[in-house]
């Protein structure tokens, strides 16, 4: 792995392991309390973490890391890229959104309402909707940023009119319905991307397809 430049895109990707269907979140917590964790605080990593999200990690009952988070969360906030095979339950939602929200923290102008600047792709709803529901604590310890949830089985019209009006920043989805939105929506701004994280095969492609949009402007 090589360190990237200060504003290059970081980029994750995770492949699941998993047993065949999607857990639900009591499933997930059950998983949680029982899978080994390491003896690496969220407090002892390095690049520290804000007191924000260590805030909202304490508040979720969250003191010590597992180990894809201790092994993933250094290296991504100190802007590498990386690849992870995590099983199921082994706690890589946190693995990803944490130095999502900790390299979005540090970016010095507010974004404006269309700017997108990280991304997080799903293969699935279930698992969409429950990454975009974890996220949430964290992503509410950045100031005037917004996050869109794109998701099957949902008014595309919907989507965009409420992106259109009340913008976003960071998106959460499933790959269909990003390209999707991204093909309708021309105000979305992805020039200033600065995390893209994908738990699909899918990568190159949604990533052709923003360096695409990007080319245009």
């Amino acid at each position: 792995m090589h360190k990237k430049e200060k504003h290059r895109l970081k980029t994750l990707s995770v492949h699941t392991k998993s047993g065949g269907g999607v857990e639900t979140m009591a499933e997930a917590e059950n998983e949680a309390l029982n899978r080994a964790l390491t003896t690496t605080r969220f407090s002892d990593i390095n690049p520290s973490l804000s007191v924000p999200v260590l805030d909202a990690l304490a508040l979720a009952g969250f003191q010590f890391c597992t180990p894809v988070q201790a092994a993933t969360i250094p290296l991504l906030c100190s802007h590498k890229d990386v690849s992870v095979d995590a099983a199921t339950g082994s706690g890589k939602t946190l693995a990803f959104v944490v130095p999502l929200v900790e390299i979005l923290r540090r970016c010095t102008s507010v974004p404006k309402p269309h700017q997108v600047l990280g991304m997080i792709i799903s293969p699935t709803r279930e698992l969409s909707s429950q990454i975009y529901h974890v996220a949430q604590p964290f992503f509410s310890t950045i100031k005037n940023v917004k996050c869109a949830l794109l998701v099957g089985g949902l008014d595309i019209r919907a989507d965009k009119e409420k992106i259109e009006t009340e913008g976003a920043n960071i998106l959460v989805g499933t790959p269909g319905k990003l390209c999707d939105v991204m093909e309708r929506l021309d105000v979305l701004d992805f020039r200033s991307l600065e995390v893209f994280l994908s738990e699909t095969y899918v990568i190159y492609f949604i990533l052709d397809f923003i360096i695409c949009q990007c080319l245009c402007f």
